[in-house]
C-alpha cells in the first residue's frame, strides 16, 4: 500500500504489507509443537569447511543417514541439546552421519571452546548465510534428519526430546536397511 511521507514536497513510499505475519507466526508454532515430515523432498547440497578445515560436501553422504544440527554458540537451548545429542552420536556413529552447523562463528578456536564447554564431540561445519537460507534457518536449535540420497526424513525446529530425534534416525536407517 502507499503512504503519504510529510517533508520537502509530497512523497508517496511503497510499503509492504505485513498482514501475514500473524499467519506465519501460527506456521511456525505448529512446526515447532509437532516438527514435520517432508517426503521424498531432497535437501540442498552444501559445501562446508569443518572446524580443521576439511571441506565436507553433503552430495558425498548421499548413501548414509545424516544428522544436521544448526546452532549457536550464544544459543541456551542449544548449549542443552548438543550434550544430549552427543549421547545419540556415541550410539549411531558407526551408522549415522553427525554434523553441527555453527552459524554464529567462523573461528576455529571458539568452535573448539565452544564444543569442549558444552560436551559434545561430533563435527562442526562452519554455516554461511547461502546454507541458513536453502534451509531456511530462522532459529536455533534447528535439526534435520535425512535418509538415503539425501532425503529429508523430518526437521525439528527448537529443542527436541532426544527420544523423537531418535525415532527419526532410527526411521531413515529402516528404510536404509541398516
Amino acid at each position: 500500500y502507499l503512504v503519504r511521507s510529510r517533508g520537502l514536497g509530497d512523497v508517496y513510499k511503497r510499503q509492504e504489507y505485513n498482514g501475514g505475519i500473524l499467519m506465519k507466526k501460527f506456521l511456525i508454532l505448529l512446526l515447532v509443537i509437532f516438527g514435520f515430515s517432508f517426503g521424498e523432498m531432497k535437501a540442498p547440497d552444501f559445501t562446508l569447511k569443518d572446524e580443521d578445515g576439511k571441506v565436507v560436501k553433503l552430495s558425498d553422504l548421499k548413501d548414509s543417514v545424516v544428522l544436521l544440527n544448526f546452532w549457536a554458540t550464544t544459543c541456551h537451548s542449544c548449549r542443552k541439546e548438543l550434550p544430549e545429542l552427543e549421547k545419540l552420536y556415541q550410539q549411531y556413529k558407526d551408522k549415522v552421519k553427525f554434523y553441527a552447523i555453527v552459524i554464529d562463528t567462523e573461528d576455529p578456536q571458539k568452535i573448539k571452546k565452544a564444543k569442549k564447554e558444552i560436551g559434545f564431540s561430533f563435527p562442526v561445519l562452519i554455516g554461511n548465510y547461502q546454507v541458513m537460507e536453502k534451509y531456511r534457518i530462522i532459529g536455533t536449535p534447528i535439526t534435520y534428519v535425512l535418509g538415503k540420497d539425501n532425503k529429508i526424513g523430518k526437521i525439528f525446529i527448537g529443542p527436541q526430546p532426544i527420544e523423537k530425534i531418535k525415532e527419526a534416525i532410527d526411521k531413515q536407517l529402516q528404510k536404509q536397511g541398516a
